[in-house]
């Protein structure tokens, strides 16, 4: 993850930076230059110069030094900010300015060209100051630059203008010393500033890793909340399959059962298993979407035929709810993954019609500039405002969603599907809703013109559906069976077979029959179930038809790893959708009722 600092920010925060090492500074150079004026005065002193001037100018040195030790007090009262840095700097700078002035008065009140042991004590004094002040005050380079200027060349000018070699000499190399004090001094705020930058960098980085810690953490929380729920919610269906299974023993073994009897407990069961399937469908999905194996292509594609996809699996659910599910039929197109979009459009409005107990759930699409707006209107119980920049979260569910049936309440995780699947497709989401009063999705996808495909070539059907011979490939003894009495059910014959030498020989024994193969993907450690229809097709030498069921969601198996004429279905399978296949795969493959 890329380290980016706000420049203006990083820039406010040097200068502060820069203002406050100046403040720390100014006692110690304050004592360093009371204690080089005394002795550069006792040296001139020694020189035969006028005592008069050099006490003077000691004393001048002496008060402006505790003048700007003013300024070191006044820090206390007025701390560097943000908002007073500038004119703290400026402020700075400026006594900096009236230092170098002091300093620099040197060449004006003992410039003596006659002597010059004189000028060369004078030069050295400057010089070791000007070193000095590029160490305590080259943190900012203004400063610097108003105390070195007026510090040296007064005292550089005075011995150029002489026509003495030994003072021109002595000018230059006291001019070329102040551009060497003046670049090492340039150096040191560079420095600070790329010292300050990668603070701000180190400190932004324990800032997202805490943020990204304390989500983990809260995501952890969430998760631990949803398993204890989940759990129970598992729970609950066995627990009513454990009593409905006696109880239809007992009704086939001591009395002679009623067709109503059979067919109410045999709804219940299949109500039971409905809603354990749908939880591990939806964890299935975030698996899917946690390993990063669903893969996006985009392409122009029609709104209309998902959204009748999406109605066809819910109308039921909201037929039974005694909800309406009106879904407008729209002639726009988007640019998306249609797989993708199928999913959420399907979980948006299963969303709606999950937490709608009255009214209805309309679905429809619009124009909005180069966009199509694609609502989900609901009648539901709508969601807290409280609620709202949560609502995209895991295992998140509104505070009122207690407020729906315990058939209907989800496990918080349809809408984060939604969110996820749409940053898959660089959707934009909107939501608004008024409690007690009903909720709307939106979701924002580039528009695109229709792409005109030709029509598919027309499958006919015979008028009464033959049987079609399908060989099942399960290590699973009971998944055998149960697949062989539903397909039996429905007038099929069936191959079943538990290893992959078993279903060689009945491949082999009933190559020319055989229409179907569905097999298990997980067969052994070393053997899956592409592998293993690669086998058979290759004994029944012919691309027959093949269904992979797992519960894989890894991206080789949902990625590359497909071929042709070979379609994957996650556990647990709805036998309407394990219909479908076949319906598609052989069009004269019976309805399941």
């Amino acid at each position: 993850m890329p380290n980016t600092v706000d420049k203006l920010d990083l820039k406010r925060r040097l200068l502060r930076e820069q203002v406050s090492i100046l403040l720390s500074h100014l006692p110690t150079m304050v004592i360093g230059t009371v204690l080089l004026a005394s002795g550069g005065a006792w040296l001139l002193y020694l020189q035969n110069l006028p005592t008069n001037r050099v006490l003077g100018w000691l004393a001048g040195m002496t008060l402006y030094s505790g003048l700007r030790l003013v300024l070191y007090a006044k820090r206390h009262r007025h701390p560097v900010t943000d908002g007073n840095a500038h004119r703290w700097a400026l402020v700075l700078t400026i006594a900096s300015g009236g230092a170098g002035l002091m300093w620099g008065s040197i060449a004006l009140l003992f410039f003596t060209p006659e002597n010059l042991y004189t000028q060369a004590v004078i030069a050295i004094m400057l010089c070791g100051i000007l070193a000095s002040a590029a160490q305590s005050i080259g943190v900012y380079w203004p400063a610097h630059m108003a105390f070195a200027i007026p510090c040296s060349l007064p005292f550089s000018f005075r011995c150029l203008i002489e026509n003495v070699p030994e003072l021109t000499t002595l000018g230059v190399l006291s001019l070329l010393f102040l551009g060497f004090t003046s670049s090492f001094a340039r150096s040191i705020p560079l420095s600070l500033r790329q010292s300050i930058q990668l603070r701000m960098e180190n400190e932004a980085l324990v800032e997202r890793l805490t943020w990204a810690k304390e989500q983990a953490e809260a995501s952890e929380r969430r998760k631990t909340r949803f398993l204890a729920a989940a759990s129970h919610d598992l729970r609950q269906p066995i627990h009513a399959m454990g009593l409905f299974v006696p109880a239809l023993q007992r009704l086939v073994r001591h009395a002679r059962p009623s067709p109503q009897a059979l067919t109410d407990i045999a709804d219940r069961m299949h109500s039971v298993l409905e809603s354990m399937g749908q939880l591990l469908q939806v964890l299935m999905e975030i698996s899917r979407l946690d390993s990063g194996a669903v893969t996006v292509r985009r392409a122009p594609c029609a709104i209309n035929p998902i959204l009748l996809q999406v109605g066809e699996v819910l109308r039921g659910q909201a037929k039974a709810k005694g909800l309406r599910l009106r879904l407008r039929e729209t002639s726009l197109w988007v640019q998306a993954d249609p797989a993708v979009l199928h999913t959420v459009l399907l979980n948006l409005v299963a969303n709606a019609v999950r937490y709608s107990e009255r009214g209805g759930v309309l679905v429809g699409a619009r124009c909005r500039g180069d966009e199509v707006e694609i609502q989900v209107w609901d009648s539901g119980i709508g969601i807290p405002e409280g609620d709202m920049p949560r609502v995209f979260d895991e295992f998140y569910q509104a505070s009122n969603a207690h407020r729906a049936s315990a058939q209907s309440r989800g496990f918080g995780l349809g809408l984060s599907i939604v969110h996820r699947s749409a940053e898959l497709l660089d959707a934009r989401l909107n939501v608004r809703s008024r409690l007690g009063r009903g909720s709307v999705f939106s979701v924002f996808l580039p528009r695109c013109d229709p792409v005109i495909e030709p029509p598919a070539p027309a499958r006919t059907s015979a008028s009464a559906a033959p049987t079609q011979v399908v060989l099942v490939l399960d290590n699973d003894e009971q998944v055998v069976r149960a697949l062989t009495h539903l397909l039996s059910g429905l007038g099929h014959r069936v191959l079943g077979a538990q290893t992959m030498r078993d279903a060689l020989v009945l491949a082999w024994n009933n190559s020319a029959s055989i229409s179907l193969i569905v097999v298990d993907y997980h067969l052994s450690e070393t053997f899956d179930g592409l592998q293993a229809i690669s086998r058979l097709r290759g004994i029944l030498e012919r691309e027959v038809p093949a269904l992979v069921i797992t519960g894989d969601a890894s991206l080789q198996l949902t990625g590359g790893g497909m071929r042709q004429d070979i379609t994957l279905l996650n556990k647990p399978v709805d036998p309407r959708a394990l219909q479908r296949w076949m319906t598609q795969a052989a069009p004269s493959a019976a309805a399941i009722d």
